[in-house]
């Protein structure tokens, strides 16, 4: 069980199920949303993902034509994204109540990484 939430509280979830997939991403978008060179997520199926704070679900704002990044109305803090037609609710890890057990596997956007922080290969998830 994951549980996490935003800054001030009003927005908290919980996921049943094993993470997936977590990465950074350096794309702009990203890096304007989280205010550094990257952000940290991970993704959750539909299906075992709840809202259960007071807040009910976050602000939603289009980021890409495809895309939504979700956000407290209160305290503004970015939590998560979803993709149209996607299965899954990407969390940003820092609103993690615990994400010490997970480790980026990927980094998206290379090309546009800040050259003094060192980027991470891709794991390959059979190795």
């Amino acid at each position: 069980m994951y549980e996490g939430g935003c800054l001030c509280g009003r927005l908290r979830f919980r996921a049943d199920a094993e993470p997936i997939w977590p990465h950074l991403c350096s794309c702009p978008h990203c890096q304007k949303l989280a205010g550094g060179p990257v952000a940290a997520w991970v993704d959750f199926p539909f299906e075992r993902f709840e809202w259960t704070g007071d807040g009910g679900e976050p602000t939603w704002y289009n980021t890409y034509p495809t895309t939504k990044r979700g956000f407290c109305p209160t305290c503004g803090s970015l939590v998560a994204a979803i993709d149209d037609g996607g299965a899954f609710m990407g969390i940003t890890m820092m609103a993690l109540d615990d994400y010490s057990g997970l480790t980026p596997v990927h980094q998206g956007s290379k090309d546009n990484a800040v050259a003094w922080l060192p980027t991470i290969e891709t794991i390959d998830a059979g190795a």
